[in-house]
C-alpha cells in the first residue's frame, strides 16, 4: 500500500461510515470550497494551470461530465491560437479505481510539498490502457475554462472520492461506458499512435476516414471551438 492508499484508508474512517457516506460528506465539502478559495482548494487564474497537479475545472460545454470536472492535468499542447490541455477526468473513472491509478506515483514528500506529480502524458496514458479506461484522458479548450481550483494533495483522498452535486455518479453507466469502449480499443490506440495531434483540432480540414475511432473524440473539441470562437474573442475585450 502506498502514501496516497494509505492516507485515503485513514480519510475514509474519518469522514464517513462507508463509501456512500464519505461521498456524500466529501461532495458538500467540496462544493462549499469551490464557491471560495483557499490554500487547500485554491481558485487560480487559468494561466496558472500546470501539468501534474490536479484541479476542479468550470468549463463551457453542454455535457455535465465537462462542465463540472475534477481532472488531472497531464500535459497540454500548443498550437495554432489554442491551447489544448490533456486532462484525467475523474468523472469517467469509477470511485474505486482513482486511487490506485495514481497511488505509484504520489510519495510522502509529494505530499509534504504539496508539489506537481512527475507523472506525464505517456505515463499517465500506459496506466489507464492497462484498466480499459485510456478514454478517460481527454482533451480542454483552454478558451473555455470559466473557473479553476487548484486541489491540494492534502485533501486528494476527499477530492477522489467527491463529485459535483449536479453530477449523478452512476456506477452502471461508467460500466456501460467502459463496455462500449473496450471493443475499439486497440483501434484508437493505433490510431492515437499514428496521428499528428494538431490534425486533430485544425479547423479548416475535413474529418476524414483516419480517425474512425477517433471520430466523436475530435468532433467535439472541433465543435467547441466554432460555438466559442465568438464568446472567447468577446471575453478577451473585457
Amino acid at each position: 500500500m502506498g502514501e496516497l492508499a494509505e492516507r485515503t484508508r485513514l480519510s475514509l474512517l474519518v469522514h464517513g461510515n462507508g463509501i456512500p457516506d464519505n461521498f456524500k460528506n466529501n461532495s458538500i465539502f467540496l462544493y462549499e470550497k469551490y464557491q471560495q478559495t483557499d490554500d487547500l482548494v485554491k481558485n487560480i487564474p487559468i494561466k496558472n494551470v500546470k501539468p501534474g497537479s490536479f484541479y476542479f475545472f468550470h468549463y463551457k460545454d453542454d455535457s455535465n461530465w465537462m462542465k463540472w470536472a475534477p481532472v488531472f492535468v497531464a500535459s497540454y499542447k500548443k498550437f495554432s491560437n489554442k491551447i489544448i490541455l490533456f486532462c484525467v477526468n475523474f468523472n469517467f473513472i469509477p470511485l474505486e479505481l482513482r486511487v490506485a491509478l495514481f497511488d505509484k506515483f504520489i510519495t510522502e514528500e509529494d505530499f509534504t510539498k504539496d508539489r506537481a506529480l512527475k507523472v506525464d502524458y505517456n505515463g499517465m496514458y500506459e496506466e489507464l490502457k492497462k484498466l480499459g479506461f485510456e478514454y478517460a484522458l481527454m482533451e480542454f479548450n483552454s478558451i473555455q475554462l470559466v473557473l479553476v481550483h487548484r486541489i491540494s494533495l492534502e485533501i486528494l483522498p476527499r477530492f477522489f472520492f467527491s463529485q459535483h452535486p449536479k453530477n449523478k455518479y452512476d456506477p452502471k453507466k461508467l460500466l456501460t461506458i467502459w463496455e462500449s469502449k473496450i471493443s475499439s480499443k486497440e483501434e484508437r490506440h493505433q490510431e492515437l499512435m499514428l496521428s499528428n495531434i494538431s490534425e486533430w483540432y485544425d479547423i479548416n480540414k475535413e474529418l476524414n476516414d483516419k480517425y474512425d475511432a477517433l471520430y466523436n473524440h475530435v468532433k467535439r473539441i472541433r465543435n467547441s471551438q466554432i460555438k466559442y470562437g465568438r464568446w472567447f474573442e468577446e471575453r478577451k475585450k473585457i
